[in-house]
């Protein structure tokens, strides 16, 4: 019987055959075997100066070889932290404006031993100290940045009905803004720092969702909810990034509720106008604080948590004259604002506007917490001015001084540099009604004033 023999490869061939597979298995080890930076971050040529470097692995990695392996130029102290097979390095202050350049060296290992063969490197831009604001062109106002040294402002949203208001994450990263509708009403989106990546935050059919502001830690936005054509009452909410679920911090739900605005410690303060009362809201344990004000405006929180400085009306004592003479042809108001500052952990509280009859409002703690600006009106016949002008003083509320001396102007909207040295604000002529607002900037002293964007309001720094 024939028997069939398949015919044997030529020794050659099977050694070229072996080592093409050899060479393929060696090659998918490489590539998927071997530990290796498998996403890099940020990029890009508008980098926030408080961005944190990310680097994620493709397997969990040896903290201590990945640390000793990351070089940064120029050097920035931070630290470092890891969540799973991501590392981030966050800096101790800022980064400097301009390029920076990291790299991963080879040699880190994974939790198993193996080793990063490959040097992995990449630079990103930080952008220079910028300020973000709604921007109105065309009838209809949009986020735009603008670099403090000036030149024409930089789009960043392009919302057909415009933006209400905005809010810039605690790194910089990020915009969380009220999108306007045809309706009058507004949702809640997110985007990137340069625009990009718009994405649905939170749809509010029938309602107007604005007054957006980040948790300190960038993982909660609180905000208002007004009612579009019907009688429902406006009320603060809170968003978690998270997963989305909506948290109520009100404990009266048939309440106004307004103004929400984060301590640095993560409680939430707003303003309940049916109860005139400042509430202090505690995440952790659903407790409320309630302090008495009947101004309804919600003031600024200090640097330490500790106390917050609000307008609060006060009325002026009735003149005293001597008998037998007649009353003053001219009196002052008999209403006006001081501004008061109350600990939130204690009773009691301090008029830091003095004896004088003034008229204080929109006060702004200076980032060490040391001073505190603040919009000022005198009301004596002799000095009483149309407009607001931008006063400094110590926190303790001595030392009080003018920044700005334009009569006509009304001066609003502080917003102090990251290092206290600079003052941004806008200003309007409050005489006439068709005026367009202006944002300006100087030093904390009140020197250097220089106009950066006219048609601008709601200035915020752009870390």
């Amino acid at each position: 019987m024939y028997r069939y023999h398949r015919p044997s490869l030529p020794w050659p061939r099977l050694i070229l055959i072996g080592a093409a597979a050899l060479t393929a298995a060696i090659g998918g080890f490489l590539l998927f075997g071997l530990p290796k930076a498998s996403a890099l971050s940020p990029q890009g040529n508008s980098v926030s100066s408080l961005a944190p470097i990310a680097i994620t692995f493709n397997m969990p990695m040896d903290h201590d070889s990945v640390e000793s392996r990351i070089r940064i130029e120029p050097q920035t102290p931070g630290a470092f932290e890891w969540s799973g097979e991501t590392v981030r390095f966050a800096p101790a202050d800022k980064w400097p404006a301009g390029i920076v350049r990291v790299s991963v060296l080879s040699g880190a290992r994974s939790e198993r031993g193996l080793p990063v063969l490959f040097d992995s490197s990449w630079d990103f831009t930080v952008s220079a100290a910028s300020i973000a604001f709604l921007w109105r062109t065309g009838g209809a106002a949009n986020i735009a940045t603008l670099p403090i040294t000036g030149g024409e402002p930089t789009p960043i949203t392009d919302e057909r009905f415009g933006v209400d208001a905005f809010a810039i994450g605690p790194d910089g990263t990020e915009f969380v803004y009220a999108a306007l509708r045809d309706d009058g009403g507004a949702d809640l989106k997110r985007a990137g720092r340069d625009g990009g990546g718009v994405t649905g935050l939170l749809d509010c059919p029938s309602d107007r969702c604005t007054a957006p502001t980040f948790s300190p830690d960038g993982t909660l936005v609180a905000f208002e909810r007004h009612p579009v054509n019907r009688l429902d009452q406006p009320s603060v909410e809170v968003i978690d990034l998270g997963d989305g679920h909506i948290i109520f911090p009100s404990g009266d739900l048939t309440h106004i509720t307004r103004f929400p605005s984060f301590a640095p410690d993560g409680r939430l303060g707003f303003i309940d106008l049916s109860a005139q009362t400042i509430l202090i809201y505690d995440f952790a344990s659903g407790a409320s604080k309630a302090i008495a004000s009947a101004s309804g405006e919600m003031g600024a929180w200090s640097p330490d948590g500790q106390s917050l400085v609000f307008p609060e009306i006060t009325t002026a004592p009735p003149p005293t004259t001597a008998p037998g003479t007649p009353a003053p042809a001219l009196q002052i108001d008999t209403f006006f604002s001081h501004l008061r500052r109350v600990s939130v952990n204690e009773i009691g509280s301090d008029d830091l506007s003095g004896a004088r009859a003034v008229e204080d409002a929109a006060p702004v703690y200076s980032p060490a917490g040391d001073r505190l600006a603040f919009a000022r009106k005198a009301l004596e016949q002799e000095s009483w001015t149309p407009g607001r002008q931008l006063w400094v003083m110590r926190a303790d509320g001595s030392n009080a001084r003018a920044l700005t001396d334009d009569p006509l102007y009304n001066h609003s909207g502080f917003v102090w540099s990251p290092d206290g040295g600079l003052m941004v604000y806008v200003r309007f002529d409050a005489t006439d009604p068709a005026s367009t607002t202006e944002i300006w900037m100087m030093t904390a002293d009140g020197s250097g004033a220089q106009q950066l964007a006219a048609g601008g309001y709601s200035p915020k720094w752009l870390p």
